[in-house]
């Protein structure tokens, strides 16, 4: 009997389906036929018993500012094609795609009851509000290693076909665990027939960890670091400085900020970066995660000086502090943002800050 082949429907963004970069973001769905972009190396990985038929293209921002109306939109494009199974992205570490890949294939997988499959870098927070109804695929920070993290999707599309009973491998059943398939835990309890009971399996692993041998435990749980909340301050009396991880840097980019995975960050004087004699090029944005055109053309925009010094002069907060502290934060890891965090912290409480404005993307 001849192997049956399965068709799939993939969603990516308007960069990733060559349409343009942020300045395209807005762009409503669009449908190519056949594979498009990434979906290419996907449908290589895939092999020729899955057959990628239609690729939908819509911007991160229409999707994210149109949440509801876009899910529509896409739910109606997908019936099209009747497919048997719906990849999304990777969105590597894209923060705004991660979320819309995540979303996309969610309301996919429901509507439809077929396997979802997307792929994502583990800090993307596409991941997090995702992972409990999406296979999401670990993959690198970047597209560096494209073709191993869509090999891997490839993979985890391949098990979930070949072992799929009617609506079961939506909730979770015919794959195996996280560590043996590559994809991102997604925190649910499962029944799995093993040889030892309970019992013996947790008297092994507490020998194992007392005797410091390796061992798997078979529950994950993910640990929040837990941070006082701030106390209110009267405004009128306070010290207030601004912060920014939207990356408005001058043209020299003196800091080195990078505008993808950061791990730096810079000061300016206020009235020296928003002076007078400033021209438009003298600014630039370091940051490859929103649409510049809108900040360069009023650097205010993202650092509002106008009117945290309109307000200190009519003395409705106490003092504007003339230091501006900038990085980038756009797909940055967890531990270099603490550190960021911290080392600016520490700064602001050097220079006797009482509060702080922090504008972002």
């Amino acid at each position: 009997m001849a192997q049956k082949k399965w068709k799939a429907v993939h969603y990516i963004n308007q960069f990733y389906g060559q349409i343009g970069g942020e300045e395209a973001a807005d762009v409503k769905f669009s449908v190519q036929e056949g594979a498009v972009g990434p979906g290419k190396q996907l449908q290589a990985c895939l092999g020729d018993n899955v057959e990628i038929v239609a690729t939908i293209i819509c911007g991160d921002n229409y999707f994210a500012t149109h949440l509801d109306e876009a899910s529509k939109e896409l739910l109606g494009l997908v019936e099209n094609y009747a497919p048997d199974i719906f990849f999304s992205g990777p969105a590597f570490g894209a923060g705004r795609y991660g979320i819309s890949c995540g979303h996309a294939a969610k309301v996919v997988g429901e509507k439809f009851s077929i396997p979802v499959v997307s792929g994502m870098f583990e800090e993307n927070p596409g991941a997090d509000l995702y992972r409990s109804f999406v296979y999401i695929a670990k993959t690198h920070n970047s597209a560096a290693k494209a073709r191993e993290d869509l090999q891997r999707m490839a993979n985890i599309g391949l098990n979930l076909l070949n072992n799929s009973h009617g609506h079961m491998y939506v909730l979770g059943h015919g794959i195996g665990s996280p560590e043996e398939e590559g994809y991102i835990p997604q925190f649910r309890i499962r029944n799995v027939y093993t040889e030892d009971t309970a019992a013996k399996r947790f008297v092994d692993m507490m020998l194992a960890k007392i005797a410091g041998e390796p061992f798997q435990t078979e529950m994950t749980y993910v640990e929040f670091e837990k941070s006082e909340p701030a106390k209110p301050v009267n405004v009128k009396k306070s010290r207030i400085a601004i912060v920014s991880d939207g990356a408005l840097v001058d043209k020299d980019n003196i800091h080195r900020l990078k505008s993808r995975g950061n791990d730096n960050w810079g000061t300016y004087q206020l009235h020296e970066f928003f002076g007078p004699d400033k021209a438009p090029d003298y600014y630039r944005v370091s940051h490859t995660g929103y649409f510049h055109m809108d900040v360069l053309e009023d650097p205010n925009r993202i650092v509002p000086y106008d009117v945290l010094a309109e307000m200190a002069t009519e003395e409705e907060i106490g003092e504007l502090v003339d230091t501006y502290y900038v990085t980038s934060g756009n797909c940055n890891s967890d531990k270099g943002n603490i550190r960021i965090g911290s080392e600016i912290a520490q700064r602001l409480k050097d220079d006797k800050v009482d509060a702080v404005i922090i504008t972002s993307t």
